[in-house]
């Protein structure tokens, strides 16, 4: 699979969402925005699209971090920065907040964190 990752700052807090405990795509646990790419579809506009499904923000310019392989999977990961507030969630995620880079929750996954202390 193809996947994009997008890490949206706010005020040096990055936004993390929550997912549904009826997600069947690692359950309870938060990330930032990530969705699949389609097919024929280019990275860069994937994650303006994940974005806008999954948080109702609209971005235009993410800015591109890394791009990687991780347990037989494509990522893609990019950051921007926005001044927004107003976040609506999809039926994906149940909760969303901006975390310092100190006080990240404890079930962020391992692999995003690492790429976020990259950025």
């Amino acid at each position: 699979m193809r996947y994009c990752v997008h890490y949206i700052f706010k005020n040096s807090k990055v936004l993390l969402l929550k997912r549904k405990l009826s997600n069947p795509f690692y359950p309870g646990i938060w990330t930032p925005v990530v969705g699949k790419i389609k097919t024929d579809e280019q990275p860069s506009v994937a994650v303006v699209r994940e974005t806008q499904e999954e948080t109702n923000l609209k971005i235009d310019n993410p800015k591109f971090v890394n791009h990687c392989m991780y347990d037989g999977d494509e990522y893609w990961f990019y950051h921007s920065i926005s001044l927004e507030n107003d976040i609506t969630l999809n039926h994906e995620n149940e909760q969303f907040d901006f975390f310092k880079r100190d006080n990240l929750p404890p079930n962020l996954w391992s692999f995003f964190k690492a790429e976020l202390d990259k950025i």
